[in-house]
């Protein structure tokens, strides 16, 4: 008996040592407070080979009586390389505006202009998409800007850029970056691992006011509330909200909104990862965010597609504990829609078509050029793909489950010796 035991320990001390590989993710951002021109540091502990990363930074400045803005993140450090990159900047609402960007290798400056005092932008509203490739660790993007003209009569302009990448290297890093352009306000922090919440922060920007006004979150994704911050939606008023690249739309009632404000949600695009391999993703995956939000009834999620759309078997999929499920959806003027209870992850895919042959059966479960049951949320699990969770849980359950089995085989050890 005291051999057995003697071998438990040895073998629980093995485990422990083991486990520390197994590290949990944990994201934090600080400071609290900055003035314009300081740091701001994001601490990054346990992030995997392999993670699909997106950092959002969002900001809603004050226009100070001005139309004019300027708006930078200055000297970003990319601590880890990154495949896959892309940038996306977005401001609204603007006449007129500029993005300016520096290549991570140090290049000359690169910049996009849309609209004129003449001919304003579009609704207002303007994002731009930029692949950088590969970003090798130790990178830096010196600039990138954003600056333009508001709308007459507006006392906000809000903006936000985005990074995006698959990681690897070091697992344990920190992000450090300044903002400038920005003397009073807040930025707002979030950043995604493999599609999950790992940091929503808000960091305090100059002098704390003696009393706040309400305002609406920098998210710089929501399209479809007033841009006065100050008007709060009618409860039976129907939200809409877009993605940078207007390619994910949510439609929702106001007063469904449970666990989150309409102010705070944004539609977010990250890489699509362990997609199964009898699947094709037909566009980027879009986190509907924050992790929080909840419907009470049924909103509604749309994908755009292209103009071959009707060529493949396409269906909206959730992606949750490593698991890519389908949901039941239908097509509308070349795009995708589904109904959805809750935030997370969802892409648009497809079959893939084999040796050039379309794929002309739909996945058990998805509905094609059809309209679904408005009652079918998430919930409906049509077909479920097992996929590989990430890595950023900690060992320690898995040990206490492997503790408890060898524990009732030494105590049925030693019953068998009595």
């Amino acid at each position: 008996m005291t051999k057995i035991l003697y071998r438990f320990f040895i073998f629980i001390i093995a485990l422990i040592i083991l486990a520390g590989g197994a590290q949990a993710l944990t994201i934090t951002a600080s400071p609290e407070h900055i003035m314009e021109g300081d740091e701001i540091t994001v601490n990054i502990q346990g992030l995997q080979d392999g993670s699909s990363f997106t950092i959002h930074i969002g900001a809603e400045i004050d226009l100070e009586g001005v139309q004019e803005f300027s708006f930078s993140s200055n000297n970003l450090n990319v601590p880890f390389s990154l495949s896959d990159t892309t940038i996306t900047v977005q401001a609204e609402p603007v006449i007129r505006t500029k993005f300016s960007y520096t290549s991570h290798d140090g290049g000359p400056i690169t910049s996009v202009e849309f609209g004129t005092d003449d001919h304003p932008v579009r609704n207002g509203i303007v994002s731009h998409e930029r692949s950088f490739g590969s970003i090798s660790s130790g990178s830096v993007l010196s600039l990138i800007e954003i600056t333009g003209k508001a709308l007459p009569d507006e006392s906000l302009v809000s903006v936000s850029m985005e990074l995006n990448g698959v990681k690897t290297g070091t697992d344990d890093s920190s992000i450090s970056y300044s903002i400038t352009g920005m003397s009073q306000g807040t930025a707002n922090i979030r950043v995604y691992v493999d599609g999950s919440e790992a940091l929503n922060e808000d960091i305090l920007v100059g002098v704390a006011p003696t009393s706040v006004p309400p305002t609406s979150s920098p998210s710089g994704g929501n399209s479809g509330s007033s841009a006065d911050p100050s008007v709060t939606p009618a409860q039976d008023e129907s939200l809409t909200f877009q993605s940078m690249d207007k390619v994910a739309t949510l439609t929702a009632m106001n007063d469904t909104l449970q666990g989150a404000e309409s102010d705070d949600i944004i539609i977010i695009k990250t890489s699509p990862l362990k997609v199964p391999d009898e699947w094709e993703c037909l566009a980027g995956a879009y986190i509907i965010s924050p992790a929080s939000l909840r419907f009470s009834g049924p909103a509604e999620f749309l994908v755009k597609g292209n103009s071959d759309l009707e060529t493949y078997s396409p269906f909206i999929a959730g992606f949750a504990d490593g698991t890519w499920t389908i949901i039941p959806s239908k097509i509308m003027d070349k795009s995708v829609v589904s109904k959805i209870s809750e935030a997370g992850t969802y892409a648009l895919m497809a079959l893939k078509k084999t040796d050039g042959v379309t794929v002309t059966e739909a996945p058990v479960g998805t509905i094609t050029q059809q309209t679904t049951d408005p009652s079918s949320t998430t919930s409906a699990i049509a077909e479920t793909t097992e996929a590989t969770a990430p890595a950023t849980q900690s060992g320690l359950p898995a040990i206490l489950s492997i503790c408890g089995v060898f524990i009732a085989f030494v105590i049925g050890t030693s019953y068998k010796k009595e």
